[in-house]
């Protein structure tokens, strides 16, 4: 969709005008034989996963991406993954706009990590690897940081209950502690009122 007569400009738009197009200026293409819609479909997906990012962000993405075109002569467009993995570091997705985290907690799997009480941890997983843990010894890994964590959490609120001295620094990470778990139990919620309605 393209911005309309009264000037509103859509997220893909944004992002066709401070990224895409100003690499297109440069002399970014597609190769030789790639079908004109297919190379649209590729720069909308591109626009679309990267609509989250600020104005100055993808300026910045912009100045980085100029000199990684591919090829011969550099002027092949990057790779999908590569512009993503820039803009990660730029500006990280955050966590509730990626795909697959709302449809993994808000299923079997949210409920399973929060009735065995590593819901924090899975949450906290995701924020570092945007992917669920794959196998058992990722999963043995998140259950004994659930442990460790529930158990100083459960020390802290006891430690704050009973009007007991609690570091700076404790605090800040129960707070995180707290903040990551309402968030990863919204997620789970949403999934479980959805399950319910269909």
């Amino acid at each position: 969709m393209r911005s309309d007569a009264e000037g509103f400009e859509t997220k893909r738009d944004r992002v066709r005008r401070l990224l895409l197009d100003p690499l297109d200026g440069l002399g970014f293409r597609f190769q030789r034989g790639t079908d004109p819609e297919e190379a649209r479909k590729r720069l909308d997906r591109l626009a679309d996963d990267l609509s989250y990012m600020s104005d100055e962000n993808l300026r910045r993405l912009f100045e980085a991406m100029r000199t990684k075109g591919e090829g011969k002569a550099r002027d092949f467009w990057p790779s999908h993954a590569a512009f993503i993995a820039l803009a990660q570091i730029a500006q990280p997705r955050p966590l509730e706009e990626m795909p697959g985290l709302a449809s993994w907690f808000g299923s079997a799997a949210g409920r399973a990590a929060l009735a065995e009480g590593r819901l924090v941890e899975e949450y906290r997983w995701w924020l570092s690897k945007h992917r669920p843990p794959m196998n058992p010894q990722e999963r043995r890994l998140i259950a004994d940081r659930a442990g460790a964590a529930q158990s100083k959490a459960d020390r802290l609120r006891e430690r704050l209950g009973l009007n007991l001295p609690v570091d700076a620094s404790d605090r800040e990470w129960l707070h995180a502690f707290d903040a990551h778990e309402a968030a990863a139990r919204a997620l789970v919620r949403a999934g479980t009122t959805k399950g319910v309605a269909a």
